[in-house]
């Protein structure tokens, strides 16, 4: 009697299990607007069996150098997954006029992109599904850096070349030792 209840528990769980990894395709969009110096975070917790692609969208005024790190978090014990995503990828893709295109993709984890990037409309794009028994867990990080503008440049290089003549011309003077005063 104790193998027949054993054999319906066993039935009642794989059922539980075949309907929960079916799961359902779920979008998330964050938008982080017009993003300047400094970093930003993203990130979601998923459910058990949860198909999604999620998009992290920003927008650059300037050129700007962007440095990304996403990752999923997995943690197993004894082969069994407590948290993880399977089919794990990352995509970096710009707006165009006929929409996005993409940039970079990536199925490594974790992913990183160090880029460029002309000013514009940006988005990342995440996907996987949720595979560990309490579902699972992705985390990311925009870091962006200004690039300076040609004008800066040119600033910057005639304040060197300024100081460099400077330097050029005491240097010639100190040769020269000390001037002496003509008699009067």
């Amino acid at each position: 009697m104790t193998t027949k209840y054993a054999s319906r528990v066993v039935k009642l769980f794989s059922a539980v299990l075949l309907f929960a990894t079916a799961g359902s395709a779920h979008a998330v969009a964050v938008d982080l607007g017009t993003v300047s110096d400094g970093s930003y975070g993203f990130g979601r917790a998923l459910n058990f069996g949860e198909t999604f692609t999620d998009y992290v969208n920003f927008d650059l005024d300037t050129s700007a150098d962007v440095t990304s790190f996403i990752k999923s978090f997995d943690m197993s014990i004894f082969g069994f997954d407590l948290i993880g995503i399977d089919n794990f990828s990352t995509g970096l893709e710009k707006l165009g006029t006929g929409g996005y295109s993409s940039i970079a993709a990536l199925t490594s984890n974790p992913s990183s992109f160090d880029d460029l990037l002309s000013p514009g409309s940006y988005r990342f794009s995440v996907a996987g599904t949720a595979s560990g028994f309490f579902g699972g867990l992705y985390r990311g990080t925009l870091h962006v850096a200004a690039v300076p503008e040609a004008d800066t440049w040119v600033m910057l290089l005639m304040g060197l070349g300024l100081v460099a003549y400077q330097l050029r011309r005491k240097q010639r003077s100190l040769e020269r030792g000390p001037a002496t005063l003509a008699a009067a």
